[in-house]
């Protein structure tokens, strides 16, 4: 019996995002921003019709759905203390994800993310580093995609990958 022949298709995301590490002692304990990029390689096999492995128009679309909650939002991990701060003042002074001026979004409800779609806020179970990033993105779109590997970068200097069976 022959094996099917599988493809990687390619899709790459970029977006802006602020986060910390809450228990980092460094710098990065500090809120900062990152101009992330996600790379999630889609195999499958080539449909004779389209002649694609999986439409990387397709592949965008299905990932901006989950990313663009992360995009110019703020991550913050459970329990840390800046979060109810921030949510006191955004609620203050107005500052709202208003649908007249930006996509609305849904809320994640998920067991390692929950969200504030209305002030674009992600909290994660776990410290968002590019690792658990890659863990999370996963798990938020694997039954959208046939997620081989994710590669999250939030800088020149910072990636991580991580294969999927």
């Amino acid at each position: 019996m022959a094996t099917e022949n599988k493809y990687t298709s390619i899709v790459n995301v970029d977006f802006q995002y602020a986060h910390r590490f809450m228990n980092w002692k460094r710098e990065a304990k500090h809120l900062h921003g990152h101009s992330g990029l996600l790379t999630f390689e889609l195999e499958d096999t080539v449909d004779p019709v389209t002649g694609f492995a999986h439409s990387c128009k397709d592949g965008l679309k299905k990932a901006w759905e989950v990313v663009d909650h992360f995009h110019h939002a703020s991550l913050f991990q459970e329990g840390d203390p800046l979060l109810e701060a921030i949510l006191a003042v955004y609620k203050k002074e107005g500052i709202v994800n208003d649908p007249a001026h930006c996509v609305p979004l849904k809320k994640i409800d998920h067991p390692l993310a929950w969200s504030y779609p209305e002030y674009r806020i992600v909290v994660t179970k776990k410290v968002s580093t590019c690792e658990n990033l890659c863990e999370l993105f996963y798990e938020l779109l694997k039954d959208k995609m046939p997620i081989k590997k994710i590669t999250m970068r939030s800088s020149l200097m910072n990636a991580a990958t991580k294969t999927f069976a």
